[in-house]
């Protein structure tokens, strides 16, 4: 910020963002709980394919071969093991009496078809993703959010009875669209963070938003297995994840609208102080917006981010899929111990995106550090400590159950500094392109969800400690590379393209912009 604009505008202008009055606070909770809510419906489909489908029977399809008898089957799943385990892992079988851990699940679907309804809804969303950001960029993200969460209860409710009904190809179709509205929400929560929360409060507020994901991971794995225990059913957890859903609809409706200045509730002072530390309006005569597409696809800011999209999609795979399935084929934990223990790597990422993007907000507004190097402090820190982490998680086995809990949730842990990295790089380079931008990272991005369930297939026939490691490994690679890109490209800075000569605007010299007329707060 310019001295003289330091001084038009001084520091007992300044409106709080984490005060229990702050409206673009309530605005921010009500993002978290639609994160949430979509979370709670598509997130936890690695343990509710563990509670829908037999595992023994799953193992015994990836070994391709058949037998009548439940003894036939061990000998068979363990002479598969037996390729694929070493010592370390043979001693998980004798700890307890059996080698492959089953929820009690009814439908007989393979290892594979398991994959591809995992990966059904990334499809989908990879489908959606432009799309998306076009509807985004040219109307209401109020309304594309109400549309995306009805769109996914509706698809919760159906999910029980397309499964039963169509088998995995009724399941596949459900979590298709699914995706395509997950797809939708990301883009239309960005664009409404980039119309209530200034660029010096970006970081605090993607950590506070996004953690819906880790309040679902911590309170939906117990309440997923809770439910997958009870006489209930595996059904059950769909449909209770249906009524978060039509809650946040409502309360959606009469609480929140699209911009600050035709909200209802917010202080005169908080709108006055965001009128003057937003940056100004890119389109203020109501031309054309025009994508500065040649200047975006040679931007290697741009290719940067896109990069570590991919790598944090697979990051949210592993975390918010296969956590649970992995506690269950290496730890061997019953159905309730895997909600307990996978409830506890989300608590890690909230806690630690909650701190780290505290500090990093801190710095940018002592200066001490400028947005660039925020991002690059936090990406290079979040990937680096991921490859450490998931190096050493591939020598566990259920002979160490606590450092493999211990070494995941620091994975998970690390992964929540990356809001502050790449996440808050994405929301701060090009605003006035927010819903494209979002999209076209969603679009990269989905390639790496579409990944790995594919590659975690492609590796795991019965789910060995050994198995495991080679899927591990390739995340130690990834995350160094992400970390090595962003070291070099990455920025949080808008950039120059944002500013294109086609919205017939020059680059602001600062990020505030002055009201000089109440016309001026109006059109805000």
């Amino acid at each position: 910020m310019e001295p003289a604009v330091e001084e038009a505008f001084p520091e007992k202008q300044h409106h709080p963002f984490l005060h229990f009055r702050s409206r673009r606070l309530h605005v921010v909770l009500m993002l978290m709980y639609a994160f949430f809510c979509m979370c709670q419906m598509t997130a936890h489909i690695g343990l509710s394919l563990s509670c829908m489908c037999n595992s023994t029977a799953a193992a015994l399809m990836s070994s391709n071969t058949s037998t009548s008898s439940v003894e036939g089957t061990e000998a068979v799943i363990l002479s598969a093991v037996t390729e694929n385990r070493t010592d370390g892992a043979a001693s998980c079988t004798k700890l307890e009496g059996k080698v492959v851990k089953d929820y009690g699940g009814t439908f007989v679907w393979s290892v594979t078809w398991q994959g591809y309804i995992v990966s059904a809804a990334f499809v989908g969303g990879f489908l959606f993703s432009y799309p998306a950001g076009f509807l985004v960029d040219r109307f209401s993200a109020r309304h594309i959010l109400s549309t995306a969460i009805t769109i996914l209860t509706v698809s919760s409710i159906l999910m029980p009875v397309l499964a039963t009904v169509f088998g995995e190809k009724g399941a596949f179709v459900s979590r298709f669209f699914m995706g395509i509205s997950e797809t939708m929400l990301i883009p239309a929560l960005n664009s409404m963070v980039t119309k209530w929360i200034p660029v010096n409060e970006k970081s605090m507020a993607a950590s506070v938003f996004t953690a819906g994901n880790q309040l679902s991971g911590m309170f939906g794995n117990v309440l997923v297995a809770e439910l997958c225990a009870s006489s209930l059913g595996w059904s059950s957890i769909f449909y209770s994840s249906s009524l978060f859903g039509i809650t946040w609809l409502i309360l959606w409706h009469f609480t929140v609208r699209n911009s600050p200045h035709n909200t209802r509730w917010i202080h005169k002072r908080e709108l006055d102080y965001l009128a003057n530390h937003m940056p100004p309006k890119h389109n203020p005569n109501g031309a054309k917006k025009v994508t500065p597409w040649s200047e975006m696809m040679s931007s290697k800011v741009f290719w940067c981010l896109m990069w570590n999209s991919i790598i944090g999609n697979m990051m949210i795979a592993l975390i918010f899929v296969y956590i649970p399935v992995y506690f269950k084929d290496v730890l061997m934990l019953d159905v309730q111990s895997n909600g307990f223990y996978s409830a506890i790597p989300h608590m890690s990422n909230l806690i630690s995106k909650l701190i780290w993007g505290y500090l990093m907000d801190h710095l940018k507004i002592k200066k001490i550090l400028s947005p660039t190097g925020t991002v690059k402090l936090s990406q290079c820190a979040s990937m680096l400590g991921i490859s450490v982490s998931c190096f050493f998680l591939r020598y566990m086995n259920c002979s160490t159950p606590f450092y493999a809990l211990m070494l995941l949730s620091s994975v998970s842990g690390f992964f929540g500094l990356s809001i502050s990295g790449f996440y808050t790089s994405l929301l701060s380079i090009a605003p006035s392109h927010i819903g494209v931008l979002t999209s076209l990272g969603s679009v990269i991005g989905f390639l790496g969800r579409m990944f790995t369930p594919l590659m975690i297939s492609y590796y795991k026939t019965v789910g060995t400690a050994e198995e495991w490691g080679h899927v591990l490994l390739i995340y130690v690679f990834a995350s160094v590379s992400g970390a090595i890109v962003f070291l070099f490209f990455g920025s949080g800075e808008i950039q120059e393209w944002d500013y294109s000569k086609r919205h017939h605007m020059a680059r602001p010299n600062a990020l505030v912009a002055p009201v000089e007329s109440e016309k001026d707060l109006e059109d805000f």
